[in-house]
């Protein structure tokens, strides 16, 4: 089954390079209204995009995360969970009880998942107009800038980055695991999962090799998750915006 929705959807790729040319405020428009058309958490729409357009900052932020395509793209997001928005208006009382709901684990969650679906939108809005972009839950890790430097109120905590910009590359599609890797009836079917991922181990070993890379799904997962890093900063951070954690 094919239209040029599925097309798009499909063939979707990260993209970390981009040329000089630049991306008109017209176009962000359109792809910052179509991510705010989608779904969110109660209509709370509580997910904003904070642009960085100082070029010093968005170099201070590359060296802290290592991400080149913050700096080089056209235009770079710091996509925040925003309740701020929600409190403007409320009385004091009514402001008193809403901020003890908003500090919820809950709350954060819904405006998490808020977030990766107008990312999602973001993303395809842009490569629907010809541009590329790459998502970077790594960038989370320039918090403390981003704090510093961006005036964030209580109640709004950045989560992801998101640059757009466009191609310079042309890289491959990558695979995906198989639909059982993603599709299950009635139960979690832990048989079915490991099937599938020893497949798509498979499939990725094979990926790499053909770009000179000898790795698989599996040592890449290893190498991610057993590197030193000290997440003490990061698991904090929900806390200094009036998130809690339990």
């Amino acid at each position: 089954m094919s239209n040029p929705v599925l097309d798009l959807l499909n063939n979707h790729r990260s993209i970390r390079a981009y040329t000089n040319e630049p991306v008109t405020d017209d176009i962000v428009t359109t792809i910052l209204s179509a991510a705010n058309a989608g779904p969110n958490m109660n209509n709370y729409q509580p997910v904003t995009f904070i642009e960085i357009t100082d070029q010093a900052l968005k170099a201070e932020i590359t060296a802290q995360v290592g991400m080149t395509y913050i700096e080089s793209a056209a235009r770079y997001f710091v996509v925040a969970v925003d309740f701020n928005k929600d409190l403007i208006g409320l009385t004091p009382e009514v402001r008193a009880l809403a901020e003890e709901r908003l500090s919820t684990y809950a709350m954060l969650e819904g405006g998490i998942v808020s977030a990766g679906v107008a990312l999602g939108r973001a993303q395809v809005a842009a490569e629907a107009l010809g541009l590329g972009s790459v998502t970077m839950a790594g960038a989370l890790g320039a918090f403390e800038l981003y704090e510093r430097h961006l005036q964030l109120p209580k109640f709004v905590k950045a989560v992801m980055g998101f640059s757009i910009g466009y191609p310079a590359q042309e890289p491959g599609i990558k695979p995906k695991l198989p639909m059982a890797g993603m599709w299950m009836k009635d139960h979690y079917d832990q048989d079915q999962m490991v099937a599938a991922v020893t497949a798509y181990d498979q499939t990725m070993t094979t990926y790499y090799a053909d770009r000179g890379v000898a790795s698989s799904w599996v040592q890449n997962n290893t190498k991610l998750l057993t590197r030193p890093r000290d997440y003490t900063g990061l698991n904090n951070y929900p806390k200094q915006k009036g998130f809690r954690l339990s």
